[in-house]
């Protein structure tokens, strides 16, 4: 198994973080989600009052990426985590199974504020001894690039506005579409990604 190669964000309210791991046959994702009920819709003050499971989606990449880059046109990053060892990608990829797991056996409610996809990550990378003290960013989605830039855990060669603006892959997504490349084609360039 090879190191974390990147971190995805998604910037609608109920923003997912994606962490993939790559393996020889390319690599895998998993997306921390709330599960609305058929015919409900996303509402993040109902996501404070146990209206949602928490589940985690994983998947290829290009599958989890391109549904919502190309069908649900969400904003979406790719950042590349520094540093990664083997040792703590392998224990992160283990705690997410895991808890992948519990929650088939024992369903969580998301909320928007103590259980949702930022603060689930965080929970994950505490679990392997890598998390920072808490932030207020950690409880409003769509801060957490912001943070990871601060603590140095993405690239910070560049101001993050342009960091930002440059790791945008949506518009690489859809032109690599079902190309079996998917995955260099939307790394390709970007900052801090050999």
């Amino acid at each position: 198994m090879q190191p974390l190669d990147s971190m995805m964000l998604g910037c609608k309210p109920s923003s997912k973080i994606r962490s993939r791991l790559a393996r020889p046959e390319g690599y895998v994702c998993i997306s921390i989600e709330t599960r609305p009920a058929k015919g409900q819709t996303y509402s993040a003050i109902a996501g404070l009052y146990r209206q949602y499971e928490l589940y985690y989606v994983i998947g290829d990449e290009r599958d989890i990426v391109r549904l919502r880059t190309n069908f649900r046109r969400e904003g979406v990053y790719l950042y590349h985590l520094i540093p990664a060892t083997p040792q703590r990608s392998r224990a992160l990829f283990l705690d997410y199974v895991k808890t992948a797991n519990e929650l088939r056996d024992r369903p969580q409610w998301y909320n928007e504020l103590l259980s949702n996809c930022t603060t689930n990550v965080r929970l994950h990378i505490k679990h392997i001894g890598s998390a920072h003290p808490w932030d207020w960013q950690l409880l409003i989605n769509g801060f957490i690039a912001e943070r990871a830039y601060e603590i140095g855990a993405i690239d910070t060669s560049l101001p993050f506005a342009e960091l930002r603006r440059l790791s945008y892959i949506d518009y690489r997504a859809r032109d690599a579409d079902d190309d079996p490349t998917f995955s260099s084609l939307i790394r390709k360039g970007l900052p801090g990604i050999p």
